[in-house]
């Protein structure tokens, strides 16, 4: 490698890989890609390839080192780390993923690295995930919308309407530079009730996983995040309940939702629907081995 932020770890032979991307520090709504890059990354422990130069990409005094003091004594400093990784699925297919902190320098630069890293892995398709807050009810299925280069692949989520100016994550500057290099990349994001965007959303990863598997086929447990998402929802229906305007909020937020996809009636998941879902998942997984 000619640049001077990248260390190569392992040089591996992957056929056609998948690189998801997982950069922390922009918006990411309930937590969303943070817990799935969590549940991909602890799949399997995962090979490191190469590793970024923290010290010439990340402001220490904006995302501090965690240290570890016992009695007193400092025992150890975890330092912020963008690494990328060779991780698997539930079908132990092998893909990359890059994630840690987005860098606050270099952008260019980092960018460039990353290019090369790419193409000398022969990396065939690039996948973002990311979260952002929306006008959404949380008693509704999580939409999911995409961005990115390839019209195929974000015609299979919708796309926002018109023209947008925003602030741009690494993400985008990253899907312009392998734009250049003839790849195929999409940015999936899914939609979370803004009054839900500051805590642990499980249902925005789930819905994560599943514009994830709808892109590259591969495959995450959703049984906890169901499991996880239906508590959090439960808490949420409570608090509503003893405010009468957040009832009214909630009520119109349902009512735009469900005028959007021509819905006459709400379509909250039951108990019984949760469980087909399960099921599938279950036959599915039965049928790979």
């Amino acid at each position: 490698m000619s640049s001077d932020l990248v260390t190569v770890h392992q040089e591996l032979d992957l056929a056609d890989p998948v690189l998801v991307v997982a950069l922390d520090g922009w918006v990411d709504a309930g937590f969303g890609m943070r817990n799935a890059t969590e549940i991909m990354v602890n799949a399997d422990g995962g090979v490191l390839v190469a590793s970024f130069d923290a010290d010439l990409l990340v402001d220490h005094r904006a995302r501090r080192p965690t240290m570890t003091v016992r009695d007193g004594r400092v025992e150890d400093i975890s330092w912020p780390a963008i690494q990328l990784q060779v991780v698997s699925d539930l079908d132990r297919r092998e893909f990359l993923m890059l994630h840690g902190p987005e860098p606050d320098f270099r952008w260019q630069a980092f960018c460039a690295a990353v290019g090369e890293l790419v193409q000398r892995l022969g990396v065939a398709r690039v996948v973002s995930l990311g979260a952002y807050p929306a006008a959404v009810p949380h008693t509704r299925p999580v939409r999911l919308s995409a961005t990115g280069t390839s019209q195929d692949l974000i015609g299979r989520f919708g796309a926002p309407s018109g023209t947008l100016e925003v602030p741009a994550g690494i993400s985008a500057a990253l899907a312009k530079r392998f734009e250049t290099a003839g790849l195929d990349t999409v940015s999936v994001w899914a939609q979370v009730p803004h009054y839900a965007a500051g805590s642990p959303f499980p249902a925005a990863t789930a819905a994560l996983f599943q514009g994830l598997r709808a892109v590259t086929d591969l495959r995450f447990d959703p049984a906890p995040l169901i499991a996880e998402g239906l508590e959090v929802s439960r808490r949420m229906d409570s608090m509503i309940a003893q405010n009468a305007s957040h009832q009214r909020l909630l009520g119109r937020l349902e009512s735009t939702y469900d005028a959007s996809t021509g819905e006459q009636e709400a379509k909250i998941p039951t108990a019984d629907e949760l469980a087909e879902e399960l099921e599938r998942f279950l036959r599915d997984q039965d049928e790979s081995k």
